[in-house]
């Protein structure tokens, strides 16, 4: 039987770069702060062959030809490990060779890190929420000693990572953040750790507000203390723009949104509109994509 796994959507990167994200559905953990609609099971249906397919077809309508940049993101892409390999196999195939996966860490294991390995995954974008357990398994559900044991998976068997954290206050605040890098930096200092803002304006029940530009200064200037590269990310133009790299502002994207899952995705549009009034996003849907039908519609 052939391997399937459902996908609400693939995210397009169209500026600064052309990028492709798939996003594959279901998680094995269940955070507090975690809007993504893929972290729930839904989407359509695809084989490994019909998702390659559907990802050729996006290319052309959305780009006008192949692109060579594609990352597996969710959702926890290795849920489902095999259809993974598949996948990364199959985007070899058509000629893509920057591959990522994005993951919580909890499924790298020895055996898996290995594959991966053999598979020449480009990079693996490793999010670590806590350092902390009580604060790791409070927010996800399940303890942090798988993936602090995969960080150290990952460097023993030379793969190109990066470690990726969300600022909460008074959750995973500067403190936190830097017991985190200091536990990078006992495996190798110079490890890249990047630092996001919370973004709480899609979810229904806050547990948190948005960091200020302060709270993130805080949190990479504790990491520095310990680790060589330290970066962190925010959303509005920056007083203190030497110590961080921004968001570009020319940053747009085209989805390719599942029709199973039209109205959650008016939902979260609704949601989005309302914390940011100037968002707004292009999407096509998957049979507009499939049927060669109509130009992109854009979320309301």
């Amino acid at each position: 039987m052939a391997l399937s796994k459902k996908v609400p959507f693939l995210t397009c990167e169209v500026t600064p770069r052309q990028k492709v994200k798939i996003n594959l559905s279901g998680c094995n953990f269940s955070c507090r702060g975690c809007f993504a609609i893929a972290k729930k099971e839904g989407g359509r249906e695809f084989t490994v062959k019909g998702l390659l397919g559907l990802l050729v077809k996006s290319f052309r309508r959305v780009y006008g030809h192949l692109i060579d940049d594609v990352q597996m993101t969710g959702g926890e892409p290795l849920t489902d490990p095999e259809y993974l390999f598949a996948l990364v196999q199959g985007l070899k195939a058509l000629g893509v060779s920057k591959i990522g996966i994005s993951t919580n860490g909890y499924m790298l294991t020895k055996d898996v890190v290995k594959r991966l390995k053999a598979l020449n995954v480009s990079y693996i974008k490793l999010d670590l929420k806590a350092y902390s357990e009580d604060v790791h398994k409070w927010y996800t559900g399940k303890s942090n000693e798988r993936v602090l044991r995969a960080v150290k998976l990952l460097h023993e068997h030379g793969l190109n990572f990066y470690v990726r954290t969300i600022v909460i206050p008074n959750i995973v605040d500067a403190s936190e953040v830097e017991k985190i890098a200091k536990f990078l930096s006992s495996v190798d200092i110079n490890i890249l750790y990047r630092l996001y803002e919370f973004a709480p304006g899609q979810l229904e029940y806050k547990i948190s507000r948005r960091p200020t530009e302060e709270e993130m200064l805080e949190a990479y200037n504790a990491a520095r203390k310990h680790l060589k590269n330290v970066e962190f990310f925010i959303y509005k133009p920056s007083k203190t723009s030497n110590y961080r790299n921004a968001y570009d502002p020319n940053y747009k994207v085209v989805e390719v949104r599942a029709d199973e899952l039209l109205e959650t995705f008016m939902k979260v549009d609704r949601l989005a509109k309302m914390a940011d009034p100037g968002w707004s996003v292009q999407f096509y849907t998957m049979n507009q994509i499939l049927e060669g039908g109509c130009e992109a519609s854009k979320g309301q």
